[in-house]
């Protein structure tokens, strides 16, 4: 109803400013006739129908506080009176100035449709037909003066004057009301077409702009055309940054990228890939992508439309389960093997002793048996190894001090025969006492063998930094981080597999029983490395309140 008032409203203004055009067109009109040709007829009646034109007009301004339907027919009678006037001074029924009532008819109609138009086609057939009668009656004096005969002829042609112009008001009523209908029932529909458009537009911009998948479109050159939400925090450009770009140049890839991708769908609809791709920020991330054909309605191709997403995570917690899946075969193996060498192992270290107690070999004799001793040893130390990654036992979770297991740990780790005083220990614990829930011996191990990797991998000294930090959401870090000789990208994937060893005198599972207590904890743990800048070991933990919600949880044991 609004929109409607609005419109109504408007369309009355511009009837105020059509009005004062006309009325000031024909002032000029009448003051060039009278300047120029000096008539003999005074043309004074002409500019008092003007001012009071402009008159009317004032008012009608001066009344626009009303509601719209005053304003509406004193508008328009206010008019049919102006152009009875206009038609009486320009000769009455010999007037060629009554089509005028035309326009306010037209103008009637398309204000108050058909009722209206037909109210104000009656109205002016009654202000015309009056004017007439007056005029023949004598009742109202004929100007210009003669203009109207009477007699039996001018009968007749006043009788034919009265119905053709109430025939052609009506006809003309009927005609402009029906447009008027029709105009304003398609102005409706495409009113309402245009605003289902819109919602349409925006709801397909709301679900564009709401996808986490990164979008972008582009022509059949490879610049990109248009880019999601998603699409600007994954790559980390702005909208602006990646329009007319080309994709190959965001994405960092050779010239041969888009060759291969036409290529690939020529044979198929859809081409799925993935990439290792480095943000705008330095992120490293690993990104999958489904790449079709845009095209238009017609089918014609217009370019291609690449929806991708950040994998990096699903990626990294593939690479977990595939850990694991190799860690449990593994262990597996490790608790058969473990028993059937342990027993033949203890026999042949056993026998081999006794044998030196009794003969005391001299020379080489004692020397292999020395070997054959020490390498039992070694063996014995692999088969615990194997025991505790494959058979570790019943988890025992109880409250401890994170701090003091580390404390502990740096503490023993100072008489051990790895260190030397070119290695440098700095710790850094906050707060002081960090509450946790873990298994206080298995826990120990973790920091155990982290600290002496640390140190064997710094062989000519260093700084060994351990950190522990408990987190507002109760998540608990701690890093072991060396000045060392680092590792590979490769040794960093393998570096939790049983035997894979960075050190020849270890047996290659100290870090898959570190990974193997982590993940029993519920924690996680991630390497950060580069050869000759060292490494640094995180381990991410549960706090005490995240550690302790049910008695279920406490009863948990390693598979």
């Amino acid at each position: 109803m609004a929109r409607q008032e609005r419109e109504l409203r408007r369309q009355l203004d511009w009837l105020m400013t059509f009005r004062v055009v006309i009325i000031t067109t024909l002032l000029v009109c009448t003051f060039v006739i009278e300047l120029l040709y000096r008539p003999l007829l005074s043309l004074k009646p002409f500019y008092l129908l003007a001012v009071a034109t402009y008159l009317l007009t004032i008012g009608y301004a001066s009344l626009r506080s009303l509601g719209l339907g005053p304003q509406v027919y004193a508008q328009l009678v206010g008019d049919l009176a102006i152009v009875t006037g206009f038609v009486f001074l320009t000769g009455g029924t010999e007037s060629p100035f009554s089509f005028l009532y035309l326009l306010t008819i037209i103008v009637g109609s398309i204000l108050l449709v058909r009722r209206g138009g037909f109210a104000v086609a009656v109205c002016s057939w009654l202000m015309y037909a009056a004017m007439v009668l007056l005029i023949q009656r004598g009742w109202l004096p004929s100007y210009p003066e003669g203009a109207f005969r009477a007699g039996e002829v001018a009968t007749v042609r006043l009788l034919y004057s009265l119905v053709a112009h109430m025939v052609s008001f009506l006809a003309v009523a009927y005609l402009a009301s029906y447009l008027t209908e029709n105009l304003r029932r398609a102005g409706r529909e495409l009113e309402m077409r245009r605003d289902d458009l819109a919602q349409l537009r925006d709801y397909n911009d709301n679900v564009i702009d709401s996808m986490n998948s990164g979008l972008l479109t582009t022509d059949p050159e490879g610049q990109i055309i248009f880019a999601n939400r998603g699409a600007v925090e994954i790559t980390g450009l702005s909208a602006r940054g990646l329009a007319r770009r080309g994709i190959a140049e965001v994405l960092g890839q050779e010239r041969p990228f888009l060759w291969k991708i036409r290529s690939a769908l020529e044979k198929e609809a859809r081409y799925r890939f993935g990439i290792d791709h480095t943000d705008s920020r330095g992120r490293q991330l690993f990104l999958g992508f489904t790449v079709s054909v845009l095209k238009d309605r017609h089918g014609a191709p217009l370019g291609l439309i690449f929806i991708f997403q950040d994998l990096t995570e699903i990626r990294a917690l593939e690479e977990e389960v595939a850990l694991k899946k190799r860690m449990a075969a593994l262990g597996e193996m490790a608790a058969g093997v473990a028993h059937e060498l342990r027993n033949p192992l203890a026999s042949i270290s056993g026998s081999v002793q006794v044998l030196k107690r009794d003969l005391k070999p001299q020379g080489e004799a004692a020397d292999l048996m020395d070997i054959v001793i020490k390498e039992s040893k070694r063996l014995d130390q692999i088969i615990r190894d194997f025991l505790l990654f494959a058979k570790p036992g019943r988890f025992q979770p109880e409250a401890a001090d994170l701090a003091a297991l580390l404390r502990e740990t740096l503490s023993l780790l100072e008489n051990s025969e790895e260190r030397s005083p070119q290695h440098r220990v700095a710790t850094e614990l906050r707060p002081a006492s960090i509450p946790i829930v873990v298994d206080v011996n298995r826990m120990k191990q973790v920091f155990w063998n982290l600290a002496k990797n640390a140190i064997k991998a710094m062989p000519d000294g260093g700084t060994l930094s351990v950190k522990a930090t408990a987190g507002a959401d109760g998540q608990v870090v701690v890093t072991f981080a060396d000045t060392g000789i680092g590792m590979s990208e490769q040794d960093i994937a393998a570096n939790f597999q049983p035997f894979h060893g960075s050190f020849s005198s270890g047996t290659g599972l100290g870090l898959a029983i570190v990974y193997r207590i982590i993940e029993e904890h519920g924690g996680r743990i991630k390497i950060r490395s580069r050869p000759g800048a060292g490494t640094e070991v995180a381990l991410y933990l549960k706090g005490r309140a995240a550690a302790e919600p049910s008695g279920e949880e406490r009863l948990w044991t390693a598979s």
